[in-house]
């Protein structure tokens, strides 16, 4: 093996044989469906800014359920893209080992099937057995057993991965396995030119994670303002309060504000092509 692969399974004994495959459903990869504990764990955060913002903003909690209903809606439907976005992060990386392996066996004269089986073995005791990359792993030898080709069974996982990828893996692995070229060493070359994608966005996240704290830091200042000249100078906001123009002028500054949390939310999201 390279010796990256090594350094990974450092103390890890190669087993043979084949592991029961999954009998459960396909995973979808571009849905999540929240828990109920986790569902109300995560309403209370768009239910304690709601009252915030109604306070600050209109002096009157009647503001409450117009803000909390939009407010809830916009929130977990970030919160579960979020969830996917880290969820195909992970299964990226966990692939990147799976590749690496897989290239490992196809080198040392397994066929494309046998080196499927025996890296998906060696997956279970690096990543877990509940792992969304061992589970992948093991469906497609399920589809071997099933009789679909290795191109077959590796085309289906890129198309319901949702990560390119992935699915542009799974395409040139067809196509060299067809072509019976070299199939080793170009899913080798493939999956050293993947692994170096995957660390400069790392080194993209790391430096832009402080960034991201600058950010809350300073989405959280016009609040802090407001908040500080209500119990300063309760007079300088009543005019705001009490008349509907006041009113019509704080739902605008409401409207800009969110606006400009949004617009820096989406400069901060960058992804390497």
């Amino acid at each position: 093996m390279p010796a990256g692969s090594k350094a990974v399974l450092s103390g890890r004994r190669i087993r043979s044989g084949v592991r029961k495959s999954s009998n459960s459903a396909p995973a979808d990869y571009e849905h999540y469906r929240f828990s109920f504990p986790e569902l109300l764990r995560l309403s209370l955060i768009p239910f304690a800014a709601a009252v915030l913002t109604a306070l600050v903003f209109y002096d009157s909690v009647l503001a409450v359920p117009f803000l909390l209903v939009p407010g809830l809606i916009l929130f977990l439907k970030l919160k579960k893209k979020q969830r996917i976005e880290k969820r195909k992060e992970e299964l990226k990386k966990e692939f990147l080992t799976a590749a690496a392996l897989l290239g490992d066996y196809l080198r040392s004269g397994y066929s494309a099937e046998n080196a499927l089986l025996r890296s998906g073995n060696e997956l279970a005791t690096v990543h877990g057995e509940e792992s969304d990359i061992v589970r992948e792993w093991q469906r497609m030898g399920g589809g071997l057993n099933l009789n679909q080709s290795v191109e077959e069974v590796f085309r289906s996982f890129g198309e319901r991965s949702g990560i390119p990828e992935i699915r542009d893996f799974s395409e040139i692995f067809g196509i060299v396995k067809r072509s019976s070229g070299q199939l080793g060493d170009v899913i080798g070359a493939v999956t050293g030119q993947l692994t170096e994608q995957f660390r400069a966005e790392e080194q993209i996240r790391t430096m832009l994670s402080a960034r991201k704290l600058e950010l809350r830091i300073m989405d959280g200042i016009p609040l802090f303002i407001l908040v500080y000249v209500r119990f300063a100078s309760p007079e300088l906001l009543r005019v705001m309060y009490e008349t509907l123009a006041g009113r019509l002028v704080m739902t605008l500054c409401l409207i800009v504000y969110l606006f400009a949390v949004f617009l820096a939310e989406r400069i901060l999201r960058i992804r390497v092509e």
